[in-house]
């Protein structure tokens, strides 16, 4: 009896780490919150920019006798826009290395409680939020990705958990808050395995709906 009191006991306390996770805010880290962000954000926007810049730099073999100044801003700008499209992560990192408010190499360490979500940095802790004010849960092959606070981003790898099993995470999360979950592939072959079953399961959720019809009109 006094051990099923003590387990409850440590179930019902908030501050009980059922995960934890240790990350640094190193160059690798950072870039990859940004490639996560313009792929979530701006998915399109690296396309648009590089054919934008190759449209641009083929207006002056289309358009016969162009005065010279047109074909320097062309060719110029052109290059601008596909060199801005390629590399623009770079500069997002080169930006946020530059704020003050981004500390590089700090160490953080996030604690998931049984109520909410803290963190560990400059030997203090501060809570962030209950687990309802997370909306969405990412996850791809090696990270997971925890949105909350509308603007917080928690990027979570999966070898950097020191408390709690890795692949029971995502259940809990969305078990405490009720969030929306993305499964969202990098590799190839897993992001075209994906986008397949989307094709599916568009196709089969308009048969649903057609169906639906088809019963109403009867």
């Amino acid at each position: 009896m006094e051990e099923v009191k003590m387990e409850q006991q440590t179930a019902a306390d908030p501050r009980k780490n059922r995960y934890v996770v240790d990350i640094r805010r190193d160059k690798a880290m950072m870039m990859k919150y940004i490639k996560f962000y313009n792929r979530v954000k701006h998915p399109r926007v690296t396309f648009n920019l590089v054919m934008t810049g190759i449209l641009l730099a083929l207006v002056p073999t289309l358009v016969k006798n162009m005065a010279l100044p047109g074909v320097i801003v062309c060719y110029g700008v052109g290059a601008l826009l596909v060199a801005t499209g390629l590399f623009r992560q770079y500069l997002a990192l080169g930006t946020m290395r530059g704020d003050p408010a981004v500390k590089e190499n700090e160490e953080l360490t996030y604690l998931f409680g049984n109520t909410g979500v803290r963190v560990r940095q400059n030997g203090s802790v501060d809570n962030m939020g209950y687990y309802k004010t997370i909306y969405r849960i990412w996850e791809d092959e090696k990270t997971y990705y925890v949105g909350m606070n509308e603007d917080d981003l928690l990027i979570l790898p999966k070898a950097n958990f020191t408390e709690g099993e890795e692949r029971e995470f995502k259940e809990f999360i969305l078990e405490k808050s009720g969030a929306d979950y993305r499964w969202l592939p990098v590799g190839l072959w897993n992001r075209f395995k994906n986008f397949g079953m989307q094709i599916r399961g568009h196709i089969t959720r308009m048969r649903i709906e057609a169906q639906e019809r088809e019963k109403e009109r009867r």
